[in-house]
């Protein structure tokens, strides 16, 4: 048996022992937020639903944006953020690009297949589609 043969042989063998990567097309693609302008409150009423898509408190995805709009608002018993002030949805829609891009996506292969794991003080994004753990800045 020649060395090559004996390397394709170990690198079969090599990778029936690796774990099957699962890539969910469906879990890639999120809902639009449905933004609404009531008076002088911005609601976000599928939020909740939202939240659970992106596997990822209510409470601080909330404290996320109303940090970033510098806006007062809370989480109803619907489900929706309601955020005192009037605000685009482009503007809003743009804040959650940027939790997402910073507290969802796994940074090594890109999967919005994640979980936040609080350590102490430490803030991590675990990725359930390739196994990287990527540190965060608390929120």
């Amino acid at each position: 048996m020649s060395t090559e043969e004996e390397y394709i042989k170990l690198l079969d063998r090599l990778y029936s022992k690796l774990p099957e990567r699962v890539q969910k097309v469906s879990g890639q693609s999120l809902p639009n937020l449905i933004i609404l302008s009531i008076g002088n409150n911005t609601i976000i009423k599928n939020f909740s639903e939202y939240c659970d898509r992106i596997r990822r408190e209510d409470k601080l995805c909330a404290k996320f944006i109303l940090k970033e709009l510098a806006a007062p608002g809370n989480v109803d018993e619907n489900g929706q953020l309601v955020i005192q002030g009037k605000f685009s949805s482009a503007s809003i829609n743009k804040i959650m690009e940027r939790f997402i891009k910073t507290y969802v996506q796994c940074s090594t292969c890109k999967s919005l297949d994640t979980v936040l794991i609080k350590e102490k003080k430490a803030w991590y994004i675990s990725c359930l589609a390739c196994g990287a753990k990527t540190p965060v800045k608390p929120l």
